[in-house]
């Protein structure tokens, strides 16, 4: 899929744009940064160069020919450009087209910290820059630049988090994949977004990246968390040994019941291993890259899972540093590898023994190492919360339980479906507004509503193309149900009864 991300200067347009490409795998290109590079060759600043586009129209010409070509290049690729969305539009090139806004004084701000610059120096640049760019836009191409019409999605992110407003566009993303099977389902009035939910809310169904210290079990570090947050029901997603610290998931309350995603979710390890004897780089390199792909592996005999021989890929196995016997990598890999035992096995190809030193997890799943937070973290941002009032340091803290299921794919159900499945009922045909393609039977699925809240899992009871041909039947048949029954109407199909619908609080 293209995507084009536009906005005015502050509105976080390039931080946003390499968070997407790391979601989605996606090349990334940010046509801002070749305007930059351009003024920097002229030695000139931005606003000097805007002043030279007033007069020589070619300088703009080539940029913007380079969007469309690039666009045109691409099937699957991330523009970054102040009139990306125009220039593919104009060209019949599809796209999801993405304008981010904020006010004066949020961007303001953020381009002065950016730039180290005097905010009123900031202002001025900024505001010189802007007013440029808008005649030149009107003068060579016709086009208002305050006119939003073009856009498919527009996010303002004065008080979004970064990851928030990427959550936007990856809902905004899927959407666009799925299948409709009901084209006319009644607009959702109902429920709440995820990122809408005060602290209260995420900590009856969030989940957050503890960064685990090396020394304590997974259950003490847990306890330790469960107790900071003064919660009754709390739990982790896969096991750390003792001395081995990094990204535990902390599931709390509601989100307990997803920790088995969490568990089956690829995971990320920077680990230090240890040579018994010298070995050259060149065959360490050589060995080690041979355990990229699938591989055998036997759990050691203090383990948490049965003895036998089993198959795990290793999907990346970059090495950092050599220093003697010393030997620091970064392996990405399914659940349940022992990284202990590959330290083993490669030393033992290499015919002289190995050893694990160190182990950090840097990710599980989705949730990295950067986002991660220490238990004096939790401690401080609930004590702020709770004496003082602030929540926003614990809110961003606590990621709502929805990301758990990401890796599921999805069914959108209709408003008026919602309140039966919160019940425990099976998901008929006709409950079902939107679908993820190629959903086997049997599968496992996420059911959602239309404003991104997990309403259950369930298993698929026919495949994608079955449920878009079917008129009736069970789609799914529900497993295991999170959201609390009254939120939505209690109606399977739409009537005027719906329009003085108050849902309970």
């Amino acid at each position: 899929m293209r995507i084009t991300i536009s906005g005015p200067p502050g509105s976080g347009k390039t931080t946003v744009c390499g968070k997407l490409s790391e979601a989605l795998g996606l090349k990334a290109v940010v046509f801002g940064q070749v305007f930059r590079q351009l003024a920097a060759e002229k030695g000139l600043t931005l606003v000097e160069l805007g002043k030279l586009a007033e007069q020589d129209p070619q300088i703009d010409a080539d940029i913007d020919a380079k969007i469309v070509e690039t666009a045109r290049s691409s099937p699957d690729i991330i523009l970054e450009s102040r009139l990306s969305a125009y220039m593919l539009t104009r060209n019949g090139i599809p796209a999801l087209r993405v304008f981010l806004e904020a006010s004066p004084e949020v961007r303001f701000a953020r381009i002065g910290i950016r730039e180290e610059q005097e905010l009123q120096h900031a202002i001025e640049e900024t505001n010189a820059r802007q007013a440029s760019e808008a005649k030149r836009y009107k003068m060579y191409y016709g086009i208002d630049i305050t006119d939003l019409s073009v856009y498919d999605l527009i996010i303002n992110t004065d008080n979004l988090t970064p990851d928030e407003v990427l959550q936007k566009i990856l809902d905004a993303v899927r959407v666009r994949t799925m299948l409709v099977k009901d084209p006319n389902a009644i607009p959702d009035r109902w429920g709440k977004r995820p990122s809408d939910r005060t602290v209260g809310e995420l900590l009856q169904g969030g989940v957050i990246a503890l960064d685990k210290p090396s020394g304590p079990t997974s259950h003490q570090a847990t306890a330790w968390a469960r107790d900071a947050l003064h919660l009754d029901k709390i739990g982790h997603g896969g096991t750390l040994d003792p001395y081995v610290s990094g990204v535990l998931p902390i599931c709390t309350s509601k989100a307990v019941r997803l920790t088995d995603i969490v568990l089956s979710s690829d995971k990320e390890y920077v680990c230090l291993m240890k040579l018994h004897a010298d070995r050259s780089e060149e065959r360490i390199r050589e060995v080690m890259g041979r355990f990229v792909g699938k591989i055998y592996q036997l759990p050691p005999v203090r383990s948490a899972v049965k003895r036998q021989i089993r198959i795990r890929t290793i999907k990346e196995l970059e090495i950092l540093d050599i220093r003697g016997r010393d030997v620091l990598f970064r392996i990405s890999c399914d659940a349940g590898t022992y990284v202990r035992t590959l330290c083993i096995d490669i030393g033992e190809m290499l015919l002289c023994g190995a050893s694990m030193t160190e182990l950090r997890r840097t990710r599980s799943g989705k949730m990295k190492e950067s986002q991660a937070a220490t238990l004096q973290d939790l401690t401080d941002a609930y004590i702020f919360w709770q004496q003082e009032g602030r929540g926003e340091w614990l809110r961003s803290l606590i990621r709502p339980m929805e990301v758990l299921a990401d890796p599921l794919p999805k069914i959108i159900v209709k408003a008026t479906a919602v309140d039966a499945v919160c019940h425990g009922a099976d998901l008929s045909v006709r409950g079902v507004h939107m679908l993820d393609p190629e959903i086997r039977k049997n599968a496992l699925v996420a059911m959602m509503t239309a404003r991104g809240e997990l309403v259950a899992i369930g298993k698929m009871m026919m495949s994608s193309d079955k449920l878009m041909a079917a008129d009736a039947g069970v789609a799914v048949k529900t497993v295991r149900v999170f959201m609390e029954p009254g939120h939505y109407p209690r109606m399977w199909k739409y009537s005027t009864d719906l329009e003085g619908y108050s849902p309970a609080e």
